[in-house]
C-alpha cells in the first residue's frame, strides 16, 4: 500500500481544522474571547505573544489577585493586568502587571473589565502581532498570493504526474 503524501497531507489538515472547529466552539460556549499580550508587564504570569482567553465575570465575583483584561479609557485597546485593590462602593479596581514596580495610574471603572482570565496559550499571540504590524489590505493580498500559489502548485504536480502516467517526455 502506497502513502501518498497529498493523502497525509489533506488528514492533517482535515485534523487541524476538526481541531480548531472544536477550539473555537469551546471558547464560543464558555463565552470566551481571546487578546494577544503585547508587552511584558505580566512577565512570568504572561509574556509577550501570549494569547490571554477570558470570560465575563460580575464585578462582584472579582477577588484581589484575579488577572484582568481591561478597556482603555479611549477604547482603542485592551491590557491585561492583576487586581491589586478593588473599591465596592465606587466600583472600581487598582491593578498593576506583575513586573512593574507600581499600580497602574488610575483606578478602572467596572464597565470597563473585559473579563477575568480562563486560561492562556503561550506564542500564539505573535501571529496576531504581526498581522496588527500589517494594514488589513496587505494581510489581505498576502493571503490571496498563498492561496494562489497553492492552487498553481497543485495543478503543476497534477499535471507532472499525468504526463508521467502518458510516458511522455520533456525533450
Amino acid at each position: 500500500m502506497k502513502i501518498r503524501i497529498r493523502n497525509v497531507l489533506f488528514n492533517f489538515l482535515a485534523i487541524v481544522t476538526v481541531a480548531a472547529v472544536a477550539f473555537i466552539g469551546v471558547n464560543l460556549i464558555a463565552g470566551a474571547k481571546g487578546y494577544a499580550v503585547t508587552s511584558n508587564s505580566m512577565a512570568e504570569t504572561l509574556m509577550r505573544g501570549d494569547v490571554v482567553f477570558v470570560r465575563q465575570v460580575s464585578f462582584e465575583e472579582l477577588m484581589p489577585g484575579d488577572v484582568v483584561t481591561v478597556r482603555s479609557s479611549g477604547d482603542k485597546f485592551h491590557f491585561t493586568h492583576r487586581i491589586v485593590e478593588i473599591d465596592k462602593e465606587s466600583r472600581t479596581i487598582t491593578t498593576r502587571g506583575d513586573a512593574n514596580n507600581a499600580d497602574d495610574p488610575m483606578p478602572t471603572q467596572a464597565e470597563r473589565i473585559v473579563g477575568k482570565m480562563w486560561y492562556k496559550i503561550p506564542l500564539v499571540g505573535y501571529l496576531s502581532i504581526f498581522f496588527l504590524n500589517f494594514s488589513k489590505t496587505a494581510g489581505l493580498i498576502a493571503l490571496a498570493i498563498v492561496a494562489v500559489s497553492l492552487v498553481v502548485m497543485n495543478s503543476v504536480i497534477i499535471k507532472l504526474k499525468s504526463k508521467k502516467k502518458r510516458g511522455d517526455s520533456d525533450e
